[in-house]
């Protein structure tokens, strides 16, 4: 909120002697100094030629007094140089008569009071935002004309707007300066003359800015209209009710001596302010607080509604067309932000002259609010939204919401942020050397690539490759179960009889008997494509659904104990925990003459464990993913770090040393899948961050070893054993959320930014730049740290879109 001083300032021009005498009063008229200063002559000589050049700029005909003195508007040629020299010789002259003499008393009394308001307002800070020392100043028809609102009163340091002039009539005005208040929103009715020689479209479009905080109507001439007819019209609207808190004109209007001023509402058709005092009363009764005039010459317009006691806003001389557009936008840009009436008027004044002083130089100096003694300037109130409106978007900022949030739920721009984000986390991780502690990877992936595929068809009569010939993956299990591996997961679908089965079925019946290996198989839970029975017997085997809704999705099953049903990622990690050298005595084990199904003996066994087996506990905790959000693949942990890829060929040829195998080989798990061999089912494009790891391992070990073309199925099952025995459990927050989050933000930096001064626009766009890359970094962090992967990008466009659009600079 704010405080507010007010003075009263009469300002009498005394012809006899050419002197000005100065009357100010405060403190309800207790206290008061008064002064007396000679008029000098030049100031009206000064004011003649800036008026001259004002005109001769802006293409208005010059006015009588300029004609008689025209000797002293030599020109240089460029007009509007020249209307500048005109405008500063005339400050000057105007700061150095008000310095002269006893005038000092009246600038050190207005001072005294703004260090008083600053010593209150620094004792009631949380009170008092911003003070205003107001001063209504009323003075002769001689004096109206001179630029009063620039009278430097202020020390330096003080904000601009502290001190306000507000200008008022000489004449007392009868009654209650206080008008009655209208309840509901704000209601602007719009008077917009016809002129085919002055296009008002940009006038109305500009208020109806205005409609997210007021109603507003217009009243306008109909070519088919008689005069008669449209003074009614409009004299009936203003004075209808519910009424209006503003009233707006558009168009031509001129000083008047007898009739207070007129305005031009249709060609050839002109009305007074005195024929519509009967409904300019009636509508101040109704509730018409303010009038806009944004038309030439509006002085005696001004002090005529003054007197009925309307707050006023005019121009004092001729305007053209386009500065009284550039003054209407940003004044409206300012009332839509609540700010009063006179804030507003000099917002956009301050615009006119900062911004604008090359297109519309001296504009500034036009603009004047007038207002009956003592009353606060107008306001635009709330209607009963209250502190929420300002937060509701506007047409274009939910265009841009709704925009940003459809291209969110694109799958396609899914899968390509989360791709690039994960290249930023692998690159961040690799910089800041944040790796998991323990770097032994859980997992043996052989892999049936390309190179094994060409070998496997010369050495075995009648080699298939869909589905996967039975005969080789015997060969694998028999390999493995050789050298004791514990765990083995087959990611291949044995759903359907096949050649050679039987060498398979054998292979695997032989390493369940033999050496207790725990067999995986993967599965079709949904389209019900399970091992064919003569492979293998869920009785002594468990089965995995190897399908997933999204690629780097890491399923996790609706019950730990996977009493219907569990991912093949999740029950091959469950087989390592359990399935270990030092496991519990009433551990069920796979037998072949088991008569029930192995997967519900292990379901009973975890629902009566007693959770002694951390890691089989911390397991079974990540099944509750918090607050149900996507569990996905981290692929910024390198790819050698999470599984050994070998090759089937490999695999099968090499011999491994006794050491090699007990320190480690062994105890980790198996999964036999794809290597990306061509007619492979699951190659997937490499996620970048892959990529980016074996380039770099490339680089760091100086060797050209080609990276892979394709990222198989089997490689994502790996990452996801990987993290769950590690209990990496990496979570996504949806854009949605973050996007929503970076709106409201968006928002509320708008509605501070909208209050700053433009000057200051760079400095905040800097620190808004460095909040974002600020946003950024902690994200890559929280990534690392709280396994929290925090959207950056679309949030961070949907800040940006808000930020702009409140400047101006997109969507315009």
């Amino acid at each position: 909120m704010t405080s507010r001083s007010v003075f009263k300032l009469k300002v009498l021009h005394h012809k006899d002697d050419e002197s000005c005498s100065f009357l100010l009063l405060w403190d309800g008229g207790k206290k008061d100094i008064y002064i007396s200063l000679k008029y000098p002559k030049e100031l009206q000589l000064r004011y003649q030629r800036w008026q001259q050049r004002y005109c001769k700029y802006y293409q208005f005909p010059l006015p009588q007094p300029a004609q008689k003195t025209r000797s002293i508007a030599l020109s240089s040629g460029d007009l509007a140089h020249d209307l500048r020299e005109a405008e500063e010789e005339l400050l000057t002259a105007f700061q150095r008569w008000l310095a002269e003499g006893e005038a000092h008393k009246i600038r050190d009394q207005i001072r005294d009071e703004l260090t008083l308001a600053q010593t209150a307002s620094a004792r009631k800070q949380k009170f008092h935002r911003q003070h205003h020392l107001d001063i209504f100043l009323s003075c002769s028809s001689e004096l109206a004309r001179l630029p009063w609102e620039a009278w430097q009163l202020a020390p330096n340091g003080i904000p601009p707007g502290t001190v306000r002039i507000v200008r008022t009539t000489m004449e007392e005005q009868q009654g209650s300066i206080h008008t009655p208040l209208r309840r509901g929103k704000t209601r602007i009715l719009a008077i917009l003359a016809d002129d085919p020689k002055l296009p008002l479209t940009e006038d109305w479009k500009i208020l109806r800015s205005l409609r997210s905080i007021a109603d507003i109507q217009r009243v306008t001439w109909e070519p088919d209209e008689n005069p008669v007819g449209i003074k009614n019209k409009i004299a009936e609207a203003i004075a209808s009710k519910p009424g209006w808190d503003v009233l707006f004109f558009a168009g031509h209007s001129n000083e008047t001596t007898a009739t207070g001023g007129q305005v031009a509402i249709a060609p050839d058709i002109f009305l007074s302010i005195n024929q519509l005092e009967e409904q300019l009363t009636q509508a101040r009764a109704n509730g018409l607080q303010l009038a806009i005039f944004n038309s030439c010459n509006g002085l005696s317009i001004a002090n005529s509604l003054t007197q009925l006691g309307l707050q006023v806003v005019v121009m004092r001389e001729p305007i053209h067309n386009d500065v009284a557009v550039s003054f209407l936008k940003r004044f409206c840009q300012h009332l839509a932000k609540r700010e009063d009436v006179l804030d507003s008027l000099l917002g956009a004044c301050n615009y006119l002259q900062s911004e604008q002083k090359f297109v519309h130089p001296s504009a500034y100096l036009i603009p004047s609010f007038f207002s009956p003694p003592g009353a606060s300037p107008w306001q635009p109130k709330s209607d009963g939204k209250g502190a929420i409106e300002p937060w509701l978007p506007t047409w274009r900022e939910a265009i841009a919401l709704s925009a940003t949030l459809m291209v969110s739920l694109m799958v396609p721009v899914q899968d390509l942020l989360l791709d690039f984000r994960t290249f930023a986390q692998a690159v961040y991780r690799n910089t800041t050397g944040q790796f998991p502690p323990d770097r032994q990877p859980p997992v043996l992936l052989i892999a049936l690539d390309q190179e094994s595929i060409n070998r496997a068809m010369v050495d075995i009569k009648g080699f298939e490759i869909k589905p996967m010939d039975r005969e080789y993956l015997a060969k694998l299990v028999t390999r493995l179960a050789n050298l004791n591996f514990r765990s083995i997961g087959i990611d291949y679908l044995l759903d359907t009889e096949e050649p050679k089965q039987d060498k398979l079925a054998n292979s695997i019946k032989a390493a369940v008997s033999q050496q207790k290996i725990w067999f995986v198989f993967g599965i079709d839970e949904q389209s019900q494509l399970k091992v064919f029975p003569k492979i293998a017997s869920s009785n002594w085997s468990l089965q995995g659904d190897i399908t997933h809704s999204d690629a780097w999705d890491i399923e996790l099953p609706k019950d730990a104990t996977c009493t219907q049903s569990c991912p093949f990622a999740y029950i091959l990690a469950l087989s390592h925990i359990l399935n270990q050298e030092n496991a519990p005595a009433d551990l069920p084990q796979p037998h072949l003459q088991n008569p029930t199904d192995f997967g519900l003996k292990i379901s009973n066994y975890l629902k009566h464990e007693n959770n002694q087996n951390q890691a089989l506990a911390a397991l079974k905790q990540q099944v509750h993913s918090p607050f149900g959000l996507r569990s996905i693949i981290d692929f910024s942990i390198p790819p050698d770090q999470a599984y050994k890829w070998m090759p089937a060929l490999v695999f099968l040829k090499r011999n491994f040393p006794t050491s090699e195998l007990q320190q480690g080989l062994k105890r980790q798990t198996v999964i036999i899948a794809s290597g990306g061999y061509t007619d492979a089912e699951d190659n997937f494009s490499v996620p970048i961050a892959v990529s980016y790891w074996c380039h770099w391992q490339n680089w760091q070990e100086r060797r050209k070893k080609d990276c892979p073309e394709v990222f198989t199925g089997g490689e994502a099952h790996a990452y996801r054993v990987h993290h769950l025995l590690g209990q990496h459990q990496l979570v996504l927050l949806p854009d949605i959320l973050m996007i929503g989050l970076a709106a409201i933000l968006g928002k509320w930096t708008t509605l501070i930014l909208l209050k700053q001064k433009r000057q200051h626009e760079q400095k905040w766009v800097l620190v808004l730049m460095g909040t974002t890359v600020a946003y950024g970094i902690v994200g890559l962090q929280v990534y690392v740290s709280a396994s929290v992967c925090l959207p950056w990008f679309l949030p961070s466009v949907m800040f940006w879109i808000l930020v702009l659009q409140s400047q101006g600079r997109v969507l315009t």
